[in-house]
C-alpha cells in the first residue's frame, strides 16, 4: 500500500487535539471601599470546543462550607487565587450580603461557583452582578461561557453580542463566538470570528490554533498549517499546538516534518499520550521526497486575503 495512503486512512480514526483555551492571568480591576465601589478581581477564560486544558474545567468539590461573621473581597480572591473555589463560593455568598450593591462580588461569586461546578449558582450570580450594572462586560463575557456549557447557544450569542457592543475590541468575545459557531457546525461563522479575533491581536495564539483547528477538522489542512505555526511560534511549551501542527503536516504528506512537531509535543509534556500515538505512526512511514514547509514570522500581518489562501509556504 502507498505510505500515504496507508497513513490518511490511519488518519480517519486518530485523534487531534482540540484545545483552544485561553487561560488569562489574574488582574485587579479596582480596590474596595466604603461605599462598595469596584474591588480587586480575578478574570479567568475558557475557549474552545473538546478540551478545556491546564486546570479549566470547572471543578467538583466537597459541600459548601459555612462562613459566619464578617469578611472582605481580599479573603474571597485569596481563596479564588488558590483554587479553593466552595471556600470563594462561601466568602462571596457572604460579602454580597454585605455589599449587596457591588456588582463585582456577585462577579466574583459567579466565577466561584462555575470553578466549583455550580452552574445555576453561577448564572444567578453574573445576572444580579448586570442588574446592577448592565454593562459589566466580564459578567456578559462569564454568564456567556455559563450557557455554553449548558448549551445554551443562542443566549450565550445574546450576551457576547452585547458585550461586544460595549467593547467592539475585545479579543475574548470574538474567540467565544468562534468557539459556539464551531460546536454549531457553523464553519465560516467561526473562520470569520476567530479572524476578527487575530486582528485584534495579532500575538493570540489560542485563536491561531482554534482556527487552524477548524480548518483542520473541515479537510483544509493547507489552511491550517501556518495558524498552527505561529501558534507554536508564539507559546512553544504547548504540547497541543506542536501536536496539531502535526497533524496538518501528516494531513499533506510532510512525514518526516509531523514527526518532529510530535517530537516536540512530548519535549514540552512527555506524557502527552495522543503525540505519542501519532508520532510511533508517522515513524512506521517510509516516506518519499517531502516538500519543505517553511514558517512565516508570528506576528505578521493578519489580512482578508490570507484566510482564502492556501496557507502553506513551501520552498524547494
Amino acid at each position: 500500500m502507498n505510505p500515504r495512503t496507508h497513513v490518511r486512512t490511519a488518519l480517519l480514526v486518530a485523534t487531534v487535539a482540540a484545545v483552544g483555551c485561553s487561560k488569562q492571568s489574574a488582574t485587579s480591576q479596582a480596590k474596595a471601599g466604603a461605599t462598595g465601589g469596584a474591588p480587586a478581581t480575578v478574570e479567568q477564560s475558557v475557549d474552545f470546543t473538546k478540551a478545556k486544558p491546564n486546570g479549566e474545567d470547572s471543578v467538583t468539590e466537597d459541600a459548601t462550607p459555612k462562613i459566619s461573621g464578617p469578611v472582605s473581597f481580599a479573603d474571597g480572591e485569596a481563596a479564588y487565587q488558590a483554587t479553593k473555589y466552595r471556600d470563594a463560593t462561601a466568602i462571596f455568598e457572604r460579602y454580597t450580603v454585605q455589599r449587596p450593591k457591588n456588582p463585582w462580588g456577585h462577579y466574583m461569586l459567579g466565577l466561584s461557583a462555575w470553578k466549583s461546578g455550580d452552574l445555576t449558582k453561577a448564572e444567578q450570580a453574573f445576572e444580579q452582578a448586570l442588574a446592577i450594572d448592565p454593562e459589566h462586560v466580564k459578567s456578559l463575557v462569564n454568564l456567556s461561557r455559563v450557557f455554553i456549557e449548558q448549551k445554551k447557544h443562542d443566549e450565550a450569542i445574546d450576551r457576547l453580542t452585547r458585550a461586544a457592543e460595549i467593547e467592539p475590541e475585545s479579543v475574548v468575545v470574538y474567540r467565544l463566538l468562534g468557539r459556539i459557531h464551531y460546536v454549531q457546525g457553523e464553519t465560516d461563522e467561526a473562520v470569520k470570528a476567530y479572524s476578527r479575533a487575530i486582528e485584534l491581536n495579532e500575538l493570540d495564539a489560542w485563536s491561531m490554533n482554534n482556527l487552524g483547528l477548524v480548518y483542520l477538522e473541515t479537510q483544509r489542512p493547507g489552511d491550517a498549517l501556518q495558524w498552527f505555526a505561529k501558534a507554536v511560534e508564539l507559546k512553544k511549551d504547548v504540547a497541543a499546538f506542536h501536536n496539531n501542527l502535526g497533524m496538518a503536516l501528516e494531513h499533506t504528506g510532510r512525514f518526516r516534518a509531523a514527526a518532529t512537531a510530535y517530537t516536540s509535543a512530548l519535549a514540552a509534556d512527555a506524557g502527552y499520550a495522543k503525540a505519542k500515538q501519532n508520532l510511533a505512526r508517522v515513524e512506521a512511514v517510509k516516506p518519499g521526497p517531502e516538500e519543505p514547509f517553511v514558517i512565516e514570522p508570528a506576528a505578521s500581518t493578519v489580512g482578508g486575503a490570507e484566510f482564502e489562501a492556501d496557507g502553506q509556504t513551501a520552498s524547494k
